[in-house]
């Protein structure tokens, strides 16, 4: 059986990338428009858990364009492995939503220590 949250977050997270030179891609993300607005306080635990990937410099989000622009450090990084980063961040996410549900509420310095160091975790495997 299909985990309905899981799969409206798997598709409201797709993204293509629409630019990317050496040091610097644009991603445009599906159904950018519908992320409620209260989501961008998320933006910066995001930012946090992306970043953990040496080599990554900044994250910017527009929510008007849907796009998100990612600049990192080419002598460190390829376009593939910061995509193939950002994957496994929101398969950790996805993996981690019933955990994120129970006590990001409540208790969200919790629920972003658990993931970041999952993340650091698996850093290995990108």
């Amino acid at each position: 059986m299909i985990d309905i949250k899981t799969y409206i977050i798997k598709n409201f997270t797709k993204f293509k990338v629409v630019h990317s030179i050496p040091g610097r891609i644009r991603l445009k993300i599906n159904n950018a428009l519908k992320i409620p607005k209260e989501a961008a306080m998320y933006d910066k635990y995001v930012i946090e858990g992306i970043k953990i990937l040496d080599g990554i410099d900044n994250i910017e989000f527009n929510y008007m364009t849907g796009s998100v622009l990612i600049t990192y450090n080419p002598n460190k990084l390829s376009e593939e492995i910061v995509i193939k980063w950002i994957n496994h961040v929101l398969n950790i996410v996805l993996e981690n939503i019933n955990f994120i549900h129970e006590f990001g509420e409540d208790n969200i310095d919790y629920v972003v220590s658990t993931l970041e160091k999952k993340l650091k975790e698996t850093l290995s495997k990108v």
